[in-house]
């Protein structure tokens, strides 16, 4: 018995999260703007301008098809002509006002929830990327801006202390879409088919997934009758950090837990689910 992982359906959760997010900016004072965030020499104020930027990038290349291409060989120069481009845009556009920034949210964050809603989640849309598949569902691709916004929202609270969006429905939807990343993570590590990597994410939002090493690929299903290899267990905040790279490798010893095979379960200290 194997449980495919369902298409995940996120587009509901867009509209309620850039209101989130435009409450708190509106929220903040003169200093809170320019405090530092977990993103490299970049404020809350250059964090807000980032997801204006991909509200654009978004836009003009999903909807209006007319954003210029990229064409890349290798998976690490497509990382880098995102980080180059997200440079160039905070650079370019910290000359707007703040006013003018959250009126600009406001109105392609509403263009965003129109085409993200009008959507079939069903579709294919090629490849996200860190998923390692060479096809994607339009599903996926929305879930994934989604993990998106979302881990850029935790970045500017974190830096104004403000817990925000963190309940079960945006934190299973994040980590639902996270976990994509494993048979990427795992594509290099050989073992005999039916091999299965449970993961466990305790907490409110979590959940479990099962990683099973087929003939030609792993492969990530909601459930199997399958007896775990290794088990590996951790709790929603640390899973979200690990996805994107913002935990360290004390505090990943302290809060990961493996079960049976330690070395396959050490595998997950590598995922990362971001590009950028």
């Amino acid at each position: 018995m194997r449980v495919p992982l369902p298409t995940p359906h996120v587009a509901d959760l867009f509209a309620p999260m850039r209101a989130e997010l435009l409450r708190v900016l509106s929220s903040l004072d003169d200093e809170q703007w320019t405090l530092p965030t977990a993103c490299s020499e970049w404020s809350v104020r250059d964090v807000a301008l980032h997801i204006l930027g991909d509200d654009m990038g978004l836009l003009s290349n999903l909807r209006d098809h007319d954003s210029p291409p990229g064409k890349f060989d290798a998976f690490d120069d497509l990382v880098a002509y995102i980080n180059a481009r997200n440079a160039v845009w905070v650079e370019a556009t910290r000359r707007l006002s703040r006013h003018l920034l959250l009126a600009q949210l406001t109105f392609t964050g509403a263009q965003w929830v129109e085409y993200a809603t009008s959507v079939d989640p069903e579709t294919p849309a090629g490849p996200i990327g860190w998923t390692g598949n060479a096809q994607d569902s339009m599903g996926l691709h929305l879930a994934r801006e989604l993990t998106e916004y979302w881990m850029h929202h935790q970045h500017i609270c974190e830096a104004v202390v403000v817990t925000s969006l963190k309940d079960a429905r945006y934190l299973h939807a994040v980590l639902g879409t996270f976990i994509h990343c494993l048979p990427r993570t795992y594509a290099h590590v050989e073992a005999p088919p039916d091999t299965l990597v449970k993961v466990v994410i305790t907490g409110e939002g979590g959940g479990e997934w099962h990683l099973v090493r087929e003939v030609e690929r792993w492969r990530l299903y909601a459930d199997t009758d399958l007896p775990p290899t290794s088990t590996v267990t951790l709790d929603t905040d640390t899973a979200w950090r690990l996805f994107t790279k913002g935990v360290d490798a004390k505090q990943l010893d302290a809060r990961l837990q493996v079960e049976g095979d330690p070395a396959l379960g050490q595998v997950m200290r590598q995922a990362v689910a971001i590009l950028a």
